[in-house]
């Protein structure tokens, strides 16, 4: 009777195969501590300043006994926060120490303000669906408003980082909560009207509009009262929504 008999060979190089894959994390670890802190050093500031943080010597960095130090200034919270990122990615056996401060320029509050607002209007995501206005006290930025897509509450707030002067950020934007077709209904509804389709043309269409909960909110301007009255009256007759809130400002002449 035939027996069906594996070779010691093959056993020997199946074996190697799973102990190769077993430890192969370990190995990288093992590869990782073996890396010289000098070439750490290089690689983080290289990173830093082909990513345009690192310029005129502002940050200074130190590695030494499994430890990432930066410490100088940045301009803003983006430039900060990019150059801790990058310093973590150096090696999972460093931990990084943050010592960087925020040289902000003092900018106005009126003025920090008007810039924020306009690099998120700016925004190629930034429709007639969301709407976002920004206050500041003293260079502590709050943001107020509604966004249509989850993802849109980080990147903004990202946006707001990159402008000069902003110290801190206090993000209070929420997600709509909807179904879709409502929303472009209206807007449908406001801008293949005769009266408002120049409004259409413009980079940044004026009327906003959000759904929650099936409750429209009209956002944004107007040049009259006129205006106003029929486009609260258009979407609350002319629409299957549960209510309309009609924050439609009127611009002065």
């Amino acid at each position: 009777m035939r027996t069906n008999r594996i070779s010691p060979r093959l056993i020997a190089l199946l074996t190697a195969f799973a102990v190769g894959i077993t430890i192969s994390p370990a190995r990288i670890r093992a590869a990782e501590s073996k890396k010289p802190d000098s070439k750490v050093k290089t690689y983080i500031e290289h990173k830093l300043a082909s990513d345009g943080i690192l310029r005129d010597h502002n940050i200074s960095v130190g590695v030494a006994r499994g430890a990432v130090t930066l410490s100088g200034t940045v301009p803003t919270l983006h430039d900060l926060s990019k150059a801790i990122e990058v310093s973590k990615k150096a090696g999972r056996r460093f931990k990084v120490i943050d010592e960087l401060s925020l040289a902000a320029p003092n900018v106005p509050d009126t003025v920090l303000a008007a810039a924020v607002l306009h690099r998120v209007e700016d925004h190629a995501f930034y429709t007639v669906f969301d709407w976002l206005t920004v206050g500041v006290n003293n260079g502590v930025v709050i943001l107020h408003g509604w966004v249509s897509e989850p993802w849109e509450v980080g990147q903004y707030q990202n946006e707001a980082e990159k402008v000069p002067g902003v110290k801190r950020i206090i993000n209070e934007l929420r997600v709509e909560m909807t179904f879709g077709y409502l929303r472009y209904r209206v807007a449908r509804l406001i801008y293949r009207n005769e009266m408002f389709r120049p409004y259409s043309t413009e980079l940044n269409p004026p009327v906003h509009v959000v759904v929650n909960n099936e409750t429209v909110i009209l956002e944004g301007f107007v040049d009259s009262t006129g205006e106003r009255g029929f486009l609260g009256s258009e979407v609350t007759f002319r629409t299957d929504a549960f209510s309309v809130v009609n924050h439609l400002q009127v611009v002065p002449d």
